[in-house]
């Protein structure tokens, strides 16, 4: 595959990844970055625009491609063609999927999905730490951290996201996550237009997915007010929130006290 773009591509959307990855300190120079590549549109365009700023920027390091086999007769073939069209190297392990369905039995529970993604995140860090490899990238972007935010608010009443960087428990890893400042559509056009493949794996739990209510609620909200940004106007909230308009810096058992008067009387 040649990675050619037009004179406009970067200011389409690159120059934003390259934004976010410096205001966040998502790659330092000489590191060894892997991009957690599961197949899906989000992490096969992640590892296009690694692959392009590691050429034409003047960011400067190694770059890596790890697909974690959750079911042995899933077929990688696709992304090893991907990753060696791209000169990107590749590294693939099935996952042990036995001690978690024996706990948790073949039947589809909301649990299955949380299990999965920490003996994923599990298997991938450990094989960079192998390695010697400092940041591993996730294809997260802002619609998934607007959802994870509306699920916390609702299902747990926390108000929270992930983060663009954060470490590994245990791990001499961070997870970073250079897509996050674009939305969903964004990344899907970008894709289309790019014309990247994308495989057909489909998860047998995916029926069982609670996060897809709430991608339904932020298409909702979305429409009815006629913010077709609002998963960006959300992501962009967390990063200019206001730590003294937080109730949580105000309670005793915290040691907090009073802030400065600020916001309507």
């Amino acid at each position: 595959m040649e990675l050619s773009f037009d004179r406009h591509f970067g200011k389409w959307f690159v120059n934003d990844v390259l934004r976010v990855i410096k205001r966040y300190g998502l790659i330092e120079p000489g590191e060894r970055v892997a991009v957690a590549l599961s197949g899906g549109k989000d992490s096969v365009l992640l590892l296009y625009v690694l692959r392009y700023l590691q050429r034409y920027s003047p960011l400067r390091f190694d770059l890596t491609a790890i697909h974690i086999r959750a079911f042995v007769e899933d077929d990688a073939s696709l992304l090893r063609e991907f990753c060696r069209d791209l000169q990107v190297e590749y590294l693939e392990e099935v996952l042990d999927w036995e001690p978690a369905r024996r706990d948790l039995g073949d039947e589809p529970t909301r649990a299955i999905c949380s299990v999965c993604a920490r003996l994923k995140r599990g298997a991938m860090a450990a094989l960079c730490e192998a390695r010697g490899i400092a940041r591993l990238a996730y294809g997260h972007h802002a619609t998934d951290a607007a959802e994870t935010l509306l699920m916390n608010l609702c299902e747990t009443r926390r108000l929270s996201s992930f983060t663009p960087r954060v470490e590994v428990p245990g791990r001499s890893v961070q997870i970073i996550r250079p897509l996050i400042a674009l939305d969903e559509r964004t990344v899907a056009a970008a894709h289309r237009r790019l014309g990247l493949p994308v495989t057909s794996f489909r998860c047998r739990y995916a029926p069982v997915n609670r996060r897809a209510d709430y991608k339904a609620l932020l298409g909702v909200m979305a429409a009815r007010l006629g913010l077709r940004d609002l998963p960006r106007r959300l992501v962009d909230a967390l990063d200019q929130a206001d730590p003294a308009s937080l109730w949580a810096n105000l309670r005793k058992d915290r040691g907090g006290r009073p802030a400065a008067p600020h916001g309507p009387p």
